[in-house]
């Protein structure tokens, strides 16, 4: 995507991203910066000895950040910390953020003041879907049937932006409410604004390795210090989709992660493993399904 040349107007706004300087990183900046008002300054944090992956970001509010730990959380902390505008929004480096969407999050939080975090919804790049689709007559019988026996959740669209016992979360969709804000018990990590007084700057996620769970541990600590979460409804950041291969040590640590924020919520260690049981044999029987099907 091309460089707009014109003068742009700034947003009183620090963007950190978490980075190991992925391919996507120079078209996510790119998006940011092609309004009529762009960010005051974007924090690319990224570890010393990835470095090198960023030196062609260029633009004149960049600022690479050389983080000396590595791991998302703890990158994004450590930007985070230098970060020095009044709004900060934290964002993955393969989310397109197009500049309607970017303005729709900075004027709304700024009318609600502080004591208030963020997110869009998230479509795909490729078709402009949405990522979450509730599904009607027997599959959302079936649907709801399992998230409520299986992981504590409520029935039907009632779940709608809640955190079960077990630690699962369940996301928003958009068909089944009024357009605007919608309040919710988490947020996606991949893309939040918040008033600078809000944030939590620690690296408060315990493990090494890919951060599942990340965002729903930041959601908690969140709401534990008071901050209220909202999906905007008419904001849409866009991701590719890219389903995750299975393999033992991934569902592991997914678990691993789960049971983190049953202990931070005081959830259900029992409902977690039931639902851990049946997510594995769920995941077996797709693929053995699949292959058949080739």
């Amino acid at each position: 995507m091309a460089e707009t040349h014109y003068k742009q107007e700034l947003y009183p706004l620090s963007v950190v991203i978490a980075t190991l300087g992925g391919e996507t990183l120079a078209d996510t900046i790119s998006y940011l910066n092609s309004g009529e008002k762009i960010p005051a300054e974007i924090l690319v944090c990224i570890p010393e000895e990835d470095s090198s992956c960023a030196e062609n970001l260029s633009m004149k509010n960049v600022k690479i950040i050389k983080t000396p730990c590595r791991g998302q959380v703890a990158q994004r902390a450590y930007g985070l910390q230098r970060a020095c505008q009044p709004l900060m929004l934290q964002l993955d480096d393969d989310i397109v953020l197009r500049p309607g969407d970017l303005r729709l999050l900075v004027q709304k939080l700024g009318q609600l003041g502080h004591g208030h975090a963020m997110a869009p919804l998230f479509r795909l790049l490729s078709t402009g879907q949405y990522v979450t689709e509730y599904h009607a007559g027997v599959s959302g019988w079936l649907h709801s049937l399992y998230a409520s026996l299986i992981c504590g959740a409520p029935w039907g669209i009632k779940r709608m932006g809640v955190i079960s016992p077990a630690g699962i979360a369940f996301a928003v969709d958009p068909r089944y409410c009024e357009p605007g804000l919608f309040e919710t018990q988490w947020l996606p990590g991949g893309c939040v604004i918040c008033h600078r007084e809000d944030l939590v700057t620690e690296d408060y996620y315990p493990f090494a390795g890919k951060a599942f769970c990340e965002d729903l541990a930041h959601s908690v600590l969140w709401k534990k210090q008071g901050t209220r979460l909202w999906m905007h409804l008419d904001a849409s950041g866009r991701i590719s989709s890219d389903p995750m291969p299975f393999n033992w040590k991934t569902k592991k640590a997914i678990f691993r992660a789960h049971e983190y924020i049953v202990k931070l919520i005081g959830g259900n260690y029992w409902q977690l493993r039931l639902w851990h049981v049946v997510h594995i044999f769920k995941e077996i029987i797709l693929i053995g399904l699949r292959r058949i099907m080739r």
